[in-house]
């Protein structure tokens, strides 16, 4: 289904309104330019360019919120917050890795007080909540109770929706296991990672052998709850995501040094890991 309303506030209001009235139905949202409405658009431009503007521009309802919810006033510090408050639980219920990785990017470009991280912990934040949220709906009070030590990073993410499938599909464990090259950045994950290859499961003797830690991140594997099917590119997708997660957390350790050399007036250690950024970022392109 796509959703398309004028160009101008108006439109855009009624937009946001058609969302939430179809929020259980997958939807894409088509804005037309310069504030127009479609017979504007038409008047101006050829039937083929209506028609590749409905076919090329769609996009997704956190797309379009993004857009809509974002403050005029880009510097003010509260504006900013109201936005993430706004923003971070729609993309928390995104179940795409790499959508959500890509959501929180486009966030942050418009959030000038806050980094990737910030963001990302605030979405994580907001996906716990509704977790807790559903199971409260959805199930009574159980005596067993878990505490989780750690949000899941980006990169505990993905590693995380890895492991889900290796529990899942005994062929996509081989296929790892038979790559010298791979191993989770998550000491965790690597843990029961171990366990997996040497019993082909994980029991509840197996977690008692463990330590807290491993014990609720096995937890937090199962808490993702996919969808049984796989995607033909799924798991592509989500080590692409992992890539570009510890790429920028690399990033960041950078920056902290290009500011650590700074500060004490070591001009050369800041250019040289200051180059060493630039050469990251265009890798990352």
């Amino acid at each position: 289904m796509i959703v398309t309303y004028d160009g101008d506030k108006a439109g855009q209001a009624a937009t946001a309104k058609a969302l939430d009235e179809l929020k259980d139905l997958p939807v894409q949202v088509v804005q037309i330019p310069d504030a127009m409405d479609p017979d504007e658009y038409l008047q101006k431009n050829s039937p083929q360019d209506l028609a590749y503007l409905l076919t090329n521009t769609r996009i997704s309802p956190v797309e379009f919120y993004i857009h809509h919810f974002r403050p005029e006033n880009s510097e003010n510090l509260q504006a900013q917050i109201e936005f993430i408050e706004k923003i971070a639980p729609l993309i928390a219920k995104e179940p795409s890795i790499t959508a959500q990785n890509s959501y929180i990017h486009i966030l942050t470009d418009h959030l000038p007080s806050f980094d990737y991280q910030q963001v990302e912990h605030i979405v994580n934040e907001s996906r716990v909540r509704q977790r807790k949220e559903k199971v409260k709906e959805t199930y009574s009070p159980s005596p067993v109770t878990m505490s989780v030590t750690k949000q899941l990073t980006a990169v505990m993410r993905a590693e995380a929706h890895i492991l889900y499938r290796m529990m899942e599909h005994p062929l996509v464990l081989n296929d790892y296991r038979l790559r010298e090259d791979f191993i989770f950045e998550t000491p965790e994950f690597q843990t029961l990672y171990g366990l997996l290859i040497d019993n082909g499961s994980i029991s509840s003797e197996d977690l008692a052998h463990q330590t807290r830690e491993v014990e609720s991140a096995w937890y937090q594997v199962l808490a993702l709850d996919l969808p049984p099917e796989m995607s033909p590119h799924e798991l592509a997708e989500v080590e692409e995501s992992r890539k570009r997660a510890l790429l920028n957390q690399e990033n960041l350790q950078i920056k902290k040094k290009v500011q650590e050399a700074s500060h004490v007036g070591d001009t050369d250690t800041a250019l040289e890991e200051l180059e060493r950024l630039i050469a990251q970022k265009r890798r990352m392109e």
